[in-house]
């Protein structure tokens, strides 16, 4: 297996949450929400650490800084950790509106986000690193 197969199948599984989530909020079941947000957060916060704690580190390691897209993933991770603090306090609030608003800020940076480490920076990794090791660490996180 690739980092890319295997991070691309992790980037489905926050998607299928995800998609989940909007619908139950979607039906105004905020006390459902609420523990549905917690997942779909503590997934995607794993998702970002085995980037930023395994691949990444590794990444610019290995390639001396030349072409280093992991500054710019880094800067979108934070960005989303941004609107998920936005997302938890519509749901604490039950504002629906407030949460669809960040939800589509979340869609739209999400996939500009996967489809750049989709189609070159694990493809980059696959490339200058070892593939299994990499994934056995980030399993082990």
């Amino acid at each position: 297996m690739t980092i890319n197969q295997f991070m691309t199948a992790d980037h489905k599984a926050c998607d299928e949450q995800f998609a989940e989530l909007e619908n139950i909020i979607d039906q105004g079941n905020f006390d459902g929400a609420k523990a549905m947000f917690e997942d779909f957060h503590t997934h995607m916060l794993k998702h970002f650490d085995m980037e930023e704690q395994v691949m990444f580190p590794q990444y610019q390691n290995c390639e001396g800084g030349h072409c280093d897209p992991t500054p710019v993933m880094l800067m979108e991770h934070n960005q989303m950790r941004a609107i998920f603090t936005q997302m938890s306090d519509a749901i604490n609030e039950n504002d629906k509106e407030k949460f669809l608003g960040q939800s589509e800020a979340l869609l739209f940076t999400m996939q500009q986000h996967n489809m750049k480490e989709e189609q070159m920076m694990y493809n980059m990794a696959d490339q200058a690193l070892n593939s299994e090791d990499i994934i056995s660490q980030m399993k082990a996180l």
